[in-house]
């Protein structure tokens, strides 16, 4: 089922997902920053089974992701989730893929880029990258993802007197969508992105998976053998996990709720 108030949003176990297209989705990221309507930030993330995993752990976080102004499909767990509630995906939109072609769009347009997240000696890394690979590309500024409370204050002015349209923001989840939320109406960007690990891969740190395995829906595979260390819970805990809630939801419908405190399983 579907959001009767729109038609491309649904939700998965309780967490939002916008299912929409490329195009529809560059589409909506193109009226945001070409056409503010106002002065908060338009908040666009990306939900997967890690994020849905998270979400089912804390009820503020899944209220975080439900309150995006764009919340777009990412993995090929939410395809299988879409298949078995008859309700397919149209797409796999991660911001791995999709923040090169936004990156290529603001080059086009002069929309200006700051980048926040990872370490710096990453971040700068990946800056070279970017500026090799969009030589036209306004670079409003950039910070590392390390910073204190205390220090907020001090980076939200350096962000907004950079004036930027666009705020790339990669500390992982749920770090990088609770600081979008909490600081949207303070942001001079028109639009902040939750990018995960865009800058480990933009800067070589971390390899990306072969264009086959990406297309086979694979890349969390080899993300798994290239990192097993970090990426077992996700792997083996999380996404088990989250296929037989699934299966369940579509089974016994009435019967999650314990698991999602009576939010919507997928509607």
């Amino acid at each position: 089922m579907t959001d009767s108030k729109n038609q491309n949003r649904t939700y998965i176990l309780g967490v939002r997902v916008d299912n929409v297209s490329k195009p529809a989705a560059l589409s909506a990221v193109r009226d945001f920053i070409e056409h503010r309507r106002t002065k908060s930030s338009k908040k666009i993330f990306f939900t997967n089974v890690h994020t849905i995993h998270l979400a089912r752990k804390s009820p503020e976080f899944r209220q975080i992701v439900n309150d995006a102004d764009l919340a777009l499909a990412d993995g090929s767990g939410l395809k299988i989730a879409g298949s078995i509630f008859s309700n397919p995906i149209k797409e796999n939109l991660n911001g791995t893929d999709l923040t090169p072609i936004i990156l290529k769009l603001a080059e086009l347009n002069k929309w200006r880029v700051f980048f926040l997240g990872s370490k710096e000696n990453i971040l700068k890394d990946c800056l070279n990258k970017i500026e090799h690979d969009y030589p036209q590309l306004e670079i409003a500024g950039y910070h590392s993802g390390f910073f204190s409370k205390e220090e907020t204050p001090f980076l939200i002015k350096k962000i907004n007197e950079s004036l930027p349209d666009i705020l790339l923001v990669g500390m992982g989840s749920p770090i990088q969508e609770t600081f979008i939320h909490n600081y949207s109406d303070k942001l001079n960007a028109a639009a902040c992105f939750a990018v995960g690990g865009l800058f480990d891969f933009l800067s070589g740190y971390k390899k990306r998976a072969p264009a086959l395995i990406r297309k086979a829906g694979l890349e969390w595979l080899f993300r798994f053998f290239s990192d097993p260390k970090t990426k077992w819970d996700r792997i083996f805990i999380e996404i088990p996990v989250f296929l037989v809630l699934v299966f369940l939801a579509r089974l016994f419908p009435n019967t999650l709720y314990p698991f999602i405190e009576r939010k919507p399983i997928y509607r």
